[in-house]
């Protein structure tokens, strides 16, 4: 490995965003056929990225030639994320080059290194699941070794609301409902909180409590655009029991289910189906034509809840991670 050398720097300080896409384009028409992208059009994405602190750029060289690369994304000021899903996730490495795992765990060792002195405690990397290997730039089975384990596999899942007969339905007697946008975000962070720890969601399971403040920070913003009359909130007495939060995402005229949740110690009331009706019915009542909502293959009371109301998987992502240790 001593022949295979390493930069960093900031995407904004970068001259250099057109080798970066003509390495990604070369690997791209093996891997990545479908979308058929020039080296201009990803040169210019990669110069145009949206982003609220400047990503960092990772490069390995051999011999002066560009052999791999990955963006470090910024998501909050404790994640990290390799490659973000535009770019397909895995570190992207020349097709012919002979030693792809040792130029991986270079470029992840920079990545980690990164983490470790800007405080930040994750790293995820996060890819479609496929059923042939030779699809992946790289073999997924190395990352483990690069200190990135396996965290969750999640399935996406989609609804035809135009197909569904769902009418709206009554809450248990003693539980009203509020508007999520109007909800105290001190109590709504307890019964989110509540609701995951007690849950087959293995991505939340393995962040530190730091990590699931940022992500709720994040997610459940109130100046974002939700779905008002989706995104609601149980409450019996003064406690919160339970929630949705729907966005406009994943495409045109589709309702996204971003979350769901109910408290253990109201689970078994039929809660999570009712909230679920609510949500299909207002956003066919609302003009929406499709739902989605991505869920945890490990979290089977959750797949089948969404079975029973007949919503069809699709695409598959796997998430691996690094986590400092402590």
């Amino acid at each position: 490995m001593n022949n295979i050398q390493i930069k960093t720097q900031k995407l904004d300080e970068h001259l250099n965003v057109l080798d970066l896409a003509m390495l990604t384009h070369v690997i791209w028409k093996i891997t990545r056929p479908e979308i058929n992208a020039s080296i201009e059009g990803i040169g210019s994405w990669i110069q145009n990225l949206d982003y609220d602190e400047v990503p960092i750029v990772v490069e390995a060289y051999k011999e002066n030639n560009l052999v791999g690369w990955v963006l470090l994304f910024v998501h909050d000021s404790k994640r990290l994320e390799i490659n973000p899903w535009a770019l397909g996730g895995h570190p992207l490495i020349h097709p012919n080059e002979p030693k792809k795992i040792e130029v991986a765990q270079l470029l992840f060792t920079e990545c980690i290194n990164h983490a470790l002195k800007t405080q930040h405690t994750r790293i995820e990397l996060c890819y479609e699941k496929i059923d042939s290997l030779e699809k992946y730039p790289v073999d997924p089975s190395i990352y483990p070794s690069c200190n990135l384990l396996e965290e969750d596999e999640i399935v996406f899942m989609s609804l035809n609301l135009e197909e569904q007969e769902l009418s709206e339905i009554e809450f248990p007697k003693g539980i009203e409902t509020i508007l999520l946008k109007n909800a105290d975000d001190n109590d709504l962070y307890s019964c989110f909180y509540d609701s995951f720890s007690e849950s087959g969601d293995r991505n939340f399971l393995s962040e530190t409590d730091e990590e699931r403040k940022e992500y709720f920070d994040e997610h459940f913003d109130k100046e974002d655009e939700m779905i008002n009359e989706a995104s609601i909130v149980l409450v019996e007495g003064t406690k919160f029991i339970g929630f949705t939060l729907v966005k406009p995402t994943h495409g045109e005229g589709n309702g996204h289910l971003w979350i769901m949740g109910v408290i253990p110690d109201h689970r078994g009331h039929q809660l999570g189906s009712k909230l679920l009706n609510h949500a299909i019915v207002t956003l066919k009542n609302s003009g929406f034509k499709t739902m989605s909502l991505v869920v945890d293959i490990a979290n089977v009371a959750a797949l089948k809840l969404y079975e029973k109301f007949s919503f069809e998987q699709g695409w598959k992502r796997i998430t691996h991670a690094w986590k400092e240790e402590k």
